[in-house]
């Protein structure tokens, strides 16, 4: 669902990782920015800055996921099902 106002924080973070697999102009509508990727991903760096995560591009929040997808993919103590 896109968002009527532009997010910030907490809020624009969730919103951004959710749709990131999407792509940068897609997802940077849903978070409320229509066109405006500048401002999008301005203020996606610092809401995770906010957090002390930092952000370079949307890709950064699809390869978190990743990790930790694989993580629990392949933890030693699991026995490999999830």
């Amino acid at each position: 669902m896109t968002s009527p106002k532009p997010l910030h924080g907490i809020e624009l973070l969730d919103c951004a990782q959710a749709n990131a697999k999407l792509g940068l102009s897609t997802t940077t509508q849903q978070c409320g920015y229509g066109n405006n990727i500048l401002a999008f991903q301005n203020e996606l760096q610092k809401a995770g800055s906010k957090i002390g995560i930092h952000i370079n591009s949307l890709n950064d929040l699809i390869l978190e996921t990743k990790g930790i997808e694989r993580e629990r993919d392949f933890s030693p103590d699991s026995s490999g099902r999830i």
